[in-house]
């Protein structure tokens, strides 16, 4: 018996190496069949644990941090792009040129031999260099912008996270002003939170909108849920219904927090025969970069003072909640209560972690939320309750991208 199981992993691992082999070199029909690519990659990040030694498991972990910082110098020296754009391997000397920062060649050979070692790129020969599958991964320009917004903008947050939560006896405080990123930033009475601090460094603020923009490039959308969308249209209707102008003078969809309008450009493709006007909103200097089609507006405002627009169909939040603590999400969602009619919609497009077996993918938003904001990614059971103690009732939770938990929670004010 004992033989036999033997033989049988034995088999399994040789098939396993095989495999890996294969990926390695030309790719296979693994990746084209993604239900079953993700069932093999949870499988083996599930074995990695049990398997290590506490020896092994010491080395992963405790150096683990350095994998950021390794490829942060690796973007900056756009190492990624270089090797993935080469048609051939590439000496350490070349990329040392062709990088335009001029290091130092035995510098870059230690960095280049580290990154190896972890498979950000793959060591063809001593010194000579070709591009891997996960260093294509991190070459694109969002890709880069997240590696980089990680490095310089939330690192030192995170690190501090453990000092700041003894200090304040392990108790999250919900203050936007007292934060783990405050601490550890030592940031100015004029740049209090994570927000004001990056309107003084453009660089930083770069690369987080543009990481912000692009994550989520190429998945579903709540837009592509039909049920969603006739519910807002239903609730167009029965708003404008015997108002003066109509349909022609309603308010569709007003995106609040919506940035430059990705999000109503989508949403008026989407149904571009609805009447009325998409308004959307944010701060002053962000809506001054949007460029708008006909049919949708802008306004610039704090939506922690107010809500202007009274009567709108639907008024929606795409990941703006997360980022405030519930001691502030409270007086934003009041305004917009305080705004609907008792036929509008209140649309929440957010992640909804699950009450238990949350994905690490989730937990680790919800702690990089606690460090930089004193916010967090919020569980079902949570949001009902929040919007339960501001007045709202949850009619539906959609789920449009159900394994990472996306979600539009649609909500209506609760009878008086």
């Amino acid at each position: 018996m004992t033989y036999s199981r033997t033989a049988s992993l034995d088999a399994t691992v040789s098939f396993l190496e095989k495999l890996a082999a294969n990926l390695l070199a030309a790719g296979t029909d693994l990746r084209a069949n993604d239900q079953l690519r993700k069932r093999l990659l949870l499988a083996i990040q599930k074995l990695i644990p049990e398997l290590e030694t506490p020896a092994e498991a010491c080395q992963r972990f405790l150096y683990n941090t350095l994998e950021l910082p390794a490829a942060r110098i690796a973007v900056d020296l756009n190492i990624f792009n270089l090797l993935k754009e080469s048609p051939t391997p590439l000496s350490t000397e070349e990329l040392a040129k062709l990088s335009g920062k001029n290091p130092d060649t035995r510098l870059l050979s230690r960095i280049l031999r580290y990154l190896a070692s972890l498979s950000f790129i793959r060591e063809v020969d001593t010194g000579v260099w070709a591009a891997s599958h996960l260093g294509n991964n991190l070459s694109g320009e969002g890709q880069s912008a997240g590696v980089a917004n990680m490095v310089d903008n939330c690192a030192i947050a995170m690190v501090t996270l453990p000092d700041f939560l003894r200090c304040h006896g392990y108790k999250a405080p919900e203050d936007k002003s007292d934060t783990a990123f405050a601490q550890g930033n030592r940031v100015t009475p004029e740049e209090p939170t994570f927000f004001d601090w990056l309107k003084t460094r453009p660089e930083n603020a770069r690369n987080f909108n543009v990481f912000m923009t692009s994550h989520r490039t190429g998945t579903k959308t709540w837009l592509d849920r039909q049920e969603v969308i006739k519910e807002i249209t239903d609730a167009f209707k029965k708003v404008t219904a015997g108002k003066e102008g109509g349909e022609e003078k309603g308010v569709s969809f007003v995106d609040i927090g919506g940035g430059i309008g990705h999000q109503c450009k989508a949403f008026k493709k989407r149904v571009p025969d609805l009447k009325g006007k998409i308004v959307l909103e944010d701060l002053e200097e962000v809506v001054a970069n949007a460029e708008l089609e006909e049919g949708i507006e802008k306004i610039g405002l704090d939506f922690l003072k107010g809500q202007p627009v009274k009567g709108a169909a639907s008024y929606y939040f795409r990941s703006v909640l997360r980022n405030w603590s519930d001691q502030y999400a409270r007086p934003i969602l009041g305004y917009v209560r305080d705004a609907m009619d008792k036929d509008s919609l209140l649309l929440i497009d957010e992640l909804v972690l699950p009450d238990r077996g949350a994905h690490r993918y989730e937990t680790q938003l919800d702690l990089a939320m606690l460090a930089m904001l004193n916010a967090e990614a919020r569980t079902e059971a949570h949001w009902k309750q929040l919007l339960a103690e501001v007045g709202f009732e949850v009619k539906d939770i959609v789920f449009y991208e159900e394994e990472a938990r996306e979600a539009i929670i649609i909500a209506k004010k609760a009878a008086s």
